[in-house]
């Protein structure tokens, strides 16, 4: 899903070491978004070598005493096992809960699939709540899983009412496997994609331990929404309430980071997400940002031998907003230093800056364990999993006040992380230890 390749050991490589680049922040004034940029090491040897590049996006809180009207269109499974383990009847419970909270000005449209497609309301507005419901009651399983063609028609619905004045969005919810309809991930992720590009953004829901984890995961990347895994059907309805609240504190939406590098550097991943790229320039599609967030991203450079000083990157948020307080253009820009002085290096480590380095690393050899349990090889993903561990452990910043916390809870995750592999069905295992690592990447609680 993402086209670059991060070396595993780059983060214990002496002149990789810490943070605290030369940098400017351009810091927004009356409480607007704040971007900042840090190398994890200001200082690199001159035959130059890999560094992480940390970006941070931090919001104003703006309170929810007002939020946007939503345009909201919920996709629901159908079909014959949403009859199991009462997973239909708590959908429908948590469908109750969140049409209680839309308003009247709000757009809502209801899509439910097996194999047959069905626009149980039309987008509109909400209108009568006790009609809605009584609807919705009447739904029962039956049927496969065309949920595909389930996607299409939600953001067909969304499209109607589609403009700046709305929050537009998808909620796909299934609990099994694509399997008739359109079912290659890659055409789906490219529809999620396209309609991405018209500010309807897609967050999926798999529910139970049958549906397929990477698709529905790369749908809500591609989609620019979340993903969430629901093992008990009984938790729906407070992760839908989660969703709602997310949606009504967006203080920006459509935002990207646009990247700038030097003569000669190289990003070789940003961790944990897409980029597109046109010569040394770098967009980072981000998409909604939400009140008091805070977004960190770890891209991994390759930086050319040189002496002196050297431009490494800079960046720009761009992203619309009604606040008029928050139109200002928060960019960043970074320096590093050539030397030939190994203790010069250790000398300006940046401890926290690098220790969130080593956990993204980390990150990304746990994707490697989920392909190992995907190709059948569970030896192999416990190897990994072990490796991560290791690594944290041995990171510079391990026995540091700035470091340590953050990478004792990693650790602490990767622990439990191996004991999920040994004492789970194997289904669960995969499913739940791939959320974890998302919501790591993804900074999500």
């Amino acid at each position: 899903m993402k086209p670059f390749i991060v070396a595993s050991m780059v983060a214990v490589i002496c002149f990789l070491a810490v943070p605290v680049a030369t940098s400017h922040v351009t810091v927004p004034l009356h409480g607007g978004i704040v971007l900042d940029g840090k190398l994890n090491c200001p200082y690199i040897s001159h035959r130059g070598g890999r560094v992480f590049l940390q970006l941070s996006i931090v919001t104003p809180n703006i309170g929810t005493t007002k939020r946007r009207p939503m345009n909201l269109s919920v996709v629901l499974d159908r079909s014959g096992s949403m009859g199991d383990e009462s997973k239909m009847e708590q959908a429908k419970k948590a469908l109750y809960s969140l049409i209680d909270q839309l308003h009247n000005e709000d757009i809502l449209s209801l899509v439910i699939y097996d194999d047959v497609i069905e626009v149980l309301k039309s987008a509109g507005r909400v209108g009568n709540k006790s009609e809605l419901k009584r609807l919705i009651q009447r739904v029962h399983p039956r049927g496969s899983t065309n949920l595909g063609g389930g996607m299409v028609e939600g953001f067909r619905q969304a499209e109607r009412f589609a403009n700046r004045e709305y929050s537009n969005r998808v909620i796909l919810l299934s609990d099994g496997l694509a399997n008739t309809g359109i079912t290659d991930s890659r055409e789906l992720g490219r529809i999620a994609r396209r309609y991405r590009s018209k500010s309807i953004t897609l967050t999926s829901m798999g529910v139970g331990l049958d549906y397929n984890e990477n698709l529905m995961m790369s749908l809500a990347e591609y989609g620019g929404g979340n993903y969430y895994f629901i093992e008990s059907s009984h938790s729906l309805a407070s992760i839908m309430k989660k969703e709602f609240n997310l949606m009504s504190s967006i203080v920006a939406r459509n935002a990207a980071l646009e990247l700038t590098l030097g003569k000669g550097v190289v990003l070789r991943d940003v961790i944990g997400y897409e980029s597109g790229s046109a010569k040394d320039r770098y967009t980072l599609p981000i998409g909604e940002l939400y009140s008091s967030d805070r977004r960190e991203f770890t891209v991994e450079l390759e930086i050319p031998e040189g002496s002196q000083s050297s431009f490494v990157a800079s960046g720009t948020l761009r992203y619309d907003s009604d606040e008029a307080f928050m139109q200002n253009t928060p960019s960043f820009s970074t320096t590093i230093h050539y030397t030939t002085e190994l203790a010069v290096i250790e000398k300006n480590r940046d401890l926290k800056t690098q220790a969130k380095a080593d956990i993204a690393v980390s990150t990304k050899k746990i994707e490697r364990a989920m392909e190992a349990l995907d190709e059948g090889k569970p030896e192999e993903a416990a190897k990994e999993i072990d490796d991560a561990r290791q690594m944290i452990l041995s990171s510079p910043a391990a026995g540091s006040s700035a470091g340590a916390s953050m990478l004792g809870e990693q650790a602490s995750k990767l622990d439990s992380f191996q004991n999920t592999l040994k004492d789970s069905d194997a289904r669960k295992a995969k499913k739940a230890i791939q959320y974890e690592n998302y919501k790591t990447q993804k900074q999500k609680q």
